[in-house]
């Protein structure tokens, strides 16, 4: 199928499973090739002594794409092959919308290590700088399309495999802890509440990494009147976080900031603000 002219935008609601398969196999063939071109590119400035006249953060952020690109072409290879053996689980939309999730932090962080960082080192018209200014644009290009691969992980979800009733035989030996069996009955409905222990490291990545978005000039125009609470409830959650604070009060913050970023309609980053939040298991 073709992306729409905006990245990220890309409706997959009417797409089918086939045309999940074929972006996959672009986005396969664009990884390779941009990973190619990029590295050639920080070679050529290596050689011409340039590569030290670029910004530390930038550096950092050209480096960090390169070794990026290899966990995509291995997550969408993972992607791939569960499509063509019809075998789709919750693992293969995790990956692809981590894939879509990353893509648009990294386009928040080329335009804040290229832009916002020492400028010194910019000399434009220049031919090595022109090179560094390559990087940054294709760089980004290339995030801004695979921003739709969280779109695309929204569609393949209808076709998860989903689990089926069966009819079994449970033997125990032993005691058994955190269990509910309910001896002489058929076609019943059991509850079972078990308490797990709160991720704290994971939720506070995904906090830290909301964090940075909303430093951003795009996350202030997006979210307007909204922005000041938002970003002060995520710095009081990350507070609780490293406290290691009742998960209740961690857990009504994060849905505090999940609400006022579902209150941001066609915004990007208020859709990858969600799906974050969306992906950690207490809520």
């Amino acid at each position: 199928m073709v992306q729409d002219i905006i990245g990220g935008a890309t409706s997959y609601e009417e797409q089918s499973l086939m045309d999940i398969l074929e972006d996959i196999h672009r986005w396969l063939s664009y990884t390779e090739k941009k990973k190619e071109f990029m590295q050639s590119k920080k070679q050529e400035l290596i050689e011409r002594k340039y590569w030290d006249n670029v910004a530390p953060d930038f550096q950092l952020t050209i480096n960090s794409t390169l070794a990026y690109f290899n966990t995509i072409i291995y997550d969408l290879n993972l992607v791939k092959i569960a499509i063509e053996k019809h075998c789709i689980t919750k693992r293969e939309i995790l990956l692809l919308n981590n894939i879509g999730l990353k893509a648009m932090a990294y386009n928040l962080e080329y335009s804040k290590t290229f832009k916002e960082d020492r400028q010194d080192w910019h000399e434009y018209g220049k031919p090595d700088f022109m090179i560094a200014e390559e990087l940054y644009g294709k760089g980004r290009d290339y995030f801004v399309t695979m921003q739709d691969a969280s779109n695309a992980a929204c569609r393949l979800e209808d076709y998860m495999e989903k689990g089926q009733v069966t009819n079994n035989t449970l033997h125990v030996s032993g005691s058994v802890s955190a269990s509910q069996i309910q001896q002489g009955t058929s076609h019943s409905v059991q509850t079972i509440h078990i308490e797990t222990e709160l991720d704290y490291e994971r939720v506070l990545n995904i906090l830290q990494k909301i964090q940075r978005i909303s430093r951003s000039d795009d996350f202030l125009e997006d979210f307007g009147e909204y922005a000041d609470k938002l970003k002060e409830t995520v710095v009081e959650a990350i507070e609780l976080v490293n406290k290691k604070d009742d998960p209740s009060k961690i857990r009504s913050f994060l849905l505090t900031i999940k609400d006022l970023a579902m209150e941001i309609s066609g915004s990007v980053i208020a859709t990858g603000i969600v799906g974050m939040i969306s992906q950690l298991p207490i809520l």
